[in-house]
């Protein structure tokens, strides 16, 4: 009885110790997060952010994602984000932490394969912190993504896996099925290391079977999670993607695994070497490739020791995954491409943590040095990948995109509808209107509504003037007939079905009559800072044009200019509103409001304004109207 006390006792230490350990590794790695969480926003356009701005959206508002929904990812993820909510956490933060919580578990998944596998302490601690700071996994910590959690149900697959293969106990089955199932209905790219576990698990397949029933009905557990989109949408969620309402759209939703849309074939040998040097690349992103190889290498360290099936099991892990980062290409580097080499990083930290194992093993300088060296590589690792995930997830530039709405001229006499496409503006516009009280009254619409509808029903049709470049005129006019656009203020369009007419007093200005089928009906500025004007034009066409005019706005020391020098600033445009409405297209009698945006160098002391128009003739010289000059 003594003896087994004392076994006991040990027995708690150990697990006590390793707890403590765990636990120091997900608050290292929860305050690793913390530093570079994104708060506010997505802003970026890195490949890392693809959806980061409708996670931000959909998990607020217990919404669903894009194919395959992520039921138990959008769930969980507004659970949490309701309860940060109360306590003072706005929906973008809470987004990014529901991120860095998973993160935080992964590794602490990572420390705990460590351990198992018999890893000292310190060589599992700061092994799992090489995972922790690299590029790829880092950044998916500091904002809303689905990754973190995707490689803590596959570290949990690996885990209990080994254990199961260890114990035979039927707990460690039973939580093996259910993490694996879970992830693949999660993200079906956890099957892939479904070969490991064969592996992993072939000495217990009798005893599986054994347990079939078991195993059957915890794995009916994963696809119940989706019913959790029909539910939203019955109940009318706000955000909610697809037409998950319908049997037709839940299947759809379900069987989209993106293959069609991400997975392409190199061809021929140079286009498989080609890939290859771009999957290489992304890998020495998150750390020097031959460390990656060194780690990868070190997970071969078991069949040295006669466990030959173990560092298989593992080795095909991360095969299978490297494998796979070869034929995800969109022609880019996407979101999918970066994230599918996850497994990759952890195993690689792992087989880190696995050297320096066994070099603590061979004596006291080993036991001293082994861990030391870790923790210096995931210092200089830190200090060299922090910067460039500051500069995704401290980038506020989409915060132009909601002020240019915000300060547009919006009509007051109809209501105003707003398309952009839906993305990176769309979801800032959404969240800024739903969260932050911005751009009240201004109905928000992405491109898939029904603009004719819109029209119809008497709303003014408003978008960004960037939008062009995505939906040029041809796309507007398969949905609207004939358009005319006019500005509601600097980078924001008018869209509309019928000519502007001049049916109000225009504000007071300046006219001129261009003598080109276009007359200057008023012009002004108005004061946008210390360094910017606002040059607002209303022209009218008095009756059809045979060239297209550009428009010239230069801002000058004094009029008229000596010289070049004189000319502190230009804003010109090859077309009216934006560049986007040619005169050609402009209709007799047509007002077209037209905004620019002026700002000039510090230090320069600007004078005047003037403005007119020009077109090229034959022999490529420049014939300008009049000029029709304004006081700045």
């Amino acid at each position: 009885m003594i003896e087994l006390m004392r076994r006991w006792s040990r027995r708690a230490k150990t697990i006590n110790s390793d707890s403590a350990l765990i636990l120091l590794v997900a608050i290292l790695t929860l305050l690793l997060d913390l530093s570079t969480l994104q708060w506010a926003i997505n802003g970026s356009n890195s490949p890392y952010t693809t959806d980061v701005g409708e996670i931000q959206n959909a998990l607020p508002r217990w919404g669903t994602l894009h194919f395959t929904g992520y039921p138990l990812y959008t769930l969980t993820g507004s659970a949490l984000v309701s309860l940060f909510r109360a306590f003072g956490i706005p929906p973008s933060a809470g987004s990014s932490l529901v991120s860095a919580l998973w993160g935080a578990l992964a590794i602490s998944l990572l420390a705990r394969l460590a351990l198992d596998l018999g890893v000292p302490r310190w060589a599992a601690l700061f092994g799992s912190l090489v995972g922790a700071v690299s590029l790829s996994f880092w950044v998916d910590g500091s904002l809303a993504e689905v990754h973190t959690m995707t490689v803590a149900l596959t570290m949990a697959g690996l885990l209990f896996a080994l254990r199961y293969r260890r114990s035979g106990a039927r707990r460690d089955l039973l939580w093996l099925t259910l993490a694996f199932t879970q992830g693949v209905a999660h993200q079906r790219a956890i099957g892939f290391i479904a070969p490991a576990l064969v592996v992993l698990l072939l000495p217990r397949w009798r005893e599986m079977l054994k347990n079939i029933l078991p195993i059957l009905g915890v794995a009916a557990l994963a696809p119940l999670t989706y019913l959790y989109l029909p539910l939203r949408a019955w109940q009318g969620a706000e955000w909610s993607f697809g037409q998950v309402g319908t049997w037709r759209g839940f299947w759809a939703m379900i069987l989209d695994v993106k293959a069609q849309r991400i997975v392409t074939w190199p061809e021929g040998l140079a286009g498989w070497w080609e890939r290859g040097k771009i999957v290489l690349q992304a890998l020495a992103a998150d750390q020097p490739l031959p460390l990656s190889a060194l780690g990868l290498a070190g997970l071969l360290l078991p069949a040295v020791r006669r466990k030959v099936a173990l560092s298989l099991g593992l080795t095909l892990a991360w095969l299978a995954y490297l494998g796979v980062s070869w034929i995800i290409w969109e022609g880019r580097v996407s979101d999918a491409f970066l994230a599918i080499k996850l497994p990759v990083v952890f195993l690689g930290a792992l087989g880190l943590a696995l050297l320096a194992g066994e070099v603590m093993r061979r004596g006291r300088v080993g036991r001293v040095a082994a861990p030391l060296a870790l923790a210096v590589l995931s210092l200089a690792l830190a200090l060299v990948n922090r910067p460039q995930v500051l500069a995704i997830t401290r980038d506020r530039s989409i915060e132009q995109v909601v002020a240019t709405v915000a300060q547009a001229d919006l009509p007051t006499d109809r209501p105003c509808t707003l398309a952009v496409p839906w993305g990176n503006d769309y979801w800032a516009l959404s969240y800024a209107q739903a969260y932050r009280g911005e751009l009240a009254g201004l109905r928000l619409v992405d491109h898939n509504a029904d603009l004719a509808a819109i029209v119809g029903r008497g709303d003014h049709l408003l978008t960004l003037a960037q939008t062009f470049y995505v939906y040029p005129l041809p796309w507007w006019e398969e949905r609207l007939g004939r358009i005319y656009l006019s500005s509601a203020g600097a980078g924001v369009v008018e869209v509309r079905t019928t000519p502007r007419q001049l049916d109000a007093p225009l504000p007071s200005g300046p006219t001129l009559d261009l003598e080109n089928g276009v007359r200057v009906l008023s012009a002004h500025l108005s004061s946008g800072g210390e360094l910017t004007r606002t040059l607002t034009i209303y022209w009218q066409a008095t009756r059809p044009t045979e060239d297209d005019y550009a428009v010239a706005v230069h801002i000058l020391a004094q009029n008229p200019p000596a010289g070049p020098e004189d000319i502190l600033a230009q804003a010109d445009r090859s077309h009216p509103v934006e560049g986007f409405y040619p005169t050609t297209r402009w209709h007799p009698g047509e007002v077209v409001r037209d905004d620019y945006l002026l700002s000039i160098p510090p230090g320069a002391r600007p004078a005047w304004v003037r403005l007119a128009m020009y077109r090229q003739d034959s022999p490529g010289h420049f014939l300008n109207t009049s000029w029709l000059v304004l006081p700045w």
